[in-house]
């Protein structure tokens, strides 16, 4: 079977009122998402895939409280990559034994929360970490993170060349203290990047990291319980994109739990599932050119919405939807336009050359696919940014998950330097003592 062509990211018109509704109600910049896209997602999982893979939700791609509640109300598991994200996936609910941590290393904080729950799986990315998680005798179940042997067909790559996990000749070189040391280790972890846009690349990289788990099975002789193979299952963000053939990848995957066993199969899957529930929504603030073409300036930008994965959704991604109800799809000529951010950024440009109608300010527009890897992944207090809204709509209910963030939130929790009252300063030499004995006394 071919993969799919992609659902349409036009709002249909409730949607498109409801989205409007929550720029009205809580201004923007804001994320909005769609509780039952989310859902939904989910649910061509159960429909496609063999009910004994075990799904996680990549924290990573969104970490806000309100998202990691659906997922975990919809019953899957959670992978985390430090202590805020263990906190989060707590808190939301997500079973402490479907709980997996990952990460090149683990901080002291990650480690204390660790020990309070020892039914999460721990993955280990490196011999030295191995040693230090055997010092500090945690009990956690741990999986070895194994460095891809194959190339990776993803757009953000984590092949051979990555600097994640244990090459061959690491697990050779530790494998008598694998046993010696005490420690649970039940598996293998493999992860060969992220954004896989056709079912064919998926099975190439499900297969291969499976065949190199098994290899590390008998090199260091152990019976597995689990196998970890990442995912990395992408969307489209182009117009004329097609959608992942789940069917083909779950035929695949009946497969290989037969090859696995006694071990069961677990998927990572972050932007699968949350990046096409997300809107990021935007106000045209008023008319500007850009490299000779009409642009607007919005009150949003890169610092909430940065292209952290280096898919250039500045050139290729759909063109954000005007929402406003006078302007609908096909009303009028389309003119190549430009859609720049609020900062003091040569880069801070959203859109590109986009095909977009006519604009006037008050304009409200929203950027479709925007669930994962916005603001969870950019610089959001470049320029001292408060952060923007973060609402989730079931139909047309509405839910706050972060209010607005008034200007000044910026200066909670930071301190004063020099004491109030304490005049102007010039440093110099005799000044810098002043002030040095200012602090004394």
């Amino acid at each position: 079977m071919n993969d799919r062509p992609t659902d349409s990211t036009e709002p249909d018109s409730a949607t498109r009122q409801t989205l409007l509704e929550i720029a009205r109600r809580h201004g923007t910049p804001t994320y909005a998402y769609d509780v039952r896209r989310a859902q939904a997602q989910v649910e061509k999982l159960r429909v496609n895939l063999p009910d004994a893979v075990d799904v996680l939700f990549s924290l990573k791609a969104n970490a806000s409280l309100g998202v990691c509640d659906i997922f975990a109300q919809c019953g899957l598991g959670a992978d985390v990559a430090s202590a805020g994200e263990l906190a989060t996936a707590v808190e939301a609910g997500f079973a402490p034994n479907r709980i997996f941590v990952a990460g090149p290393f683990k901080l002291a904080e990650t480690i204390a929360q660790l020990r309070e729950l020892p039914e999460a799986i721990v993955s280990v990315d490196s011999p030295s970490e191995l040693r230090a998680l055997a010092e500090r005798k945690l009990c956690n179940r741990i999986l070895l993170r194994l460095r891809p042997d194959f190339g990776s067909a993803a757009v953000v790559a984590a092949g051979s060349e990555s600097r994640f996990g244990f090459t061959g000749d690491d697990l050779l070189r530790c494998g008598e203290s694998v046993h010696a040391d005490g420690l649970d280790v039940v598996g293998f972890h493999v992860f060969a990047g992220s954004q896989v846009l056709t079912a064919e690349k998926v099975i190439g990289h499900l297969r291969s990291s499976l065949d190199l788990s098994l290899r590390a099975a008998d090199t260091l002789h152990i019976t597995p319980e689990i196998f970890n193979l990442g995912g990395g299952f992408g969307i489209s963000y182009a117009a004329g994109g097609s959608e992942l053939d789940l069917e083909m990848i779950g035929d695949e995957l009946a497969t290989m739990l037969e090859r696995a066993k006694p071990a069961r199969l677990m998927l990572e899957l972050g932007r699968y599932l949350v990046a096409q529930s997300g809107w990021y929504l935007t106000t045209v603030l008023g008319h500007q050119t850009f490299q000779g073409r009409p642009a607007v300036v919005v009150d949003g930008g890169t610092h909430q919405r940065a292209d952290l994965c280096g898919l250039c959704l500045r050139t290729k991604a759909r063109p954000p939807v005007v929402l406003d109800s006078a302007l609908k799809p096909g009303a009028g000529r389309l003119v190549a336009t430009d859609v720049l951010g609020c900062l003091s950024l040569p880069a801070d440009v959203l859109v590109e050359s986009s095909p977009l109608p006519r604009l006037t300010p008050g304009n409200v527009l929203a950027f479709a696919n925007a669930g994962a890897y916005g603001l969870w992944s950019s610089p959001a207090l470049f320029h001292g940014s408060p952060l923007p809204a973060e609402v989730a709509f079931d139909g047309c209910a509405i839910h706050v998950m972060r209010e607005r963030q008034p200007a000044r939130s910026i200066l909670e929790g930071q301190q004063h330097v020099v004491p109030r009252g304490a005049g102007t300063i010039q440093f110099g030499i005799a000044e810098e003592r002043s002030l040095a004995e200012r602090w004394e006394t």
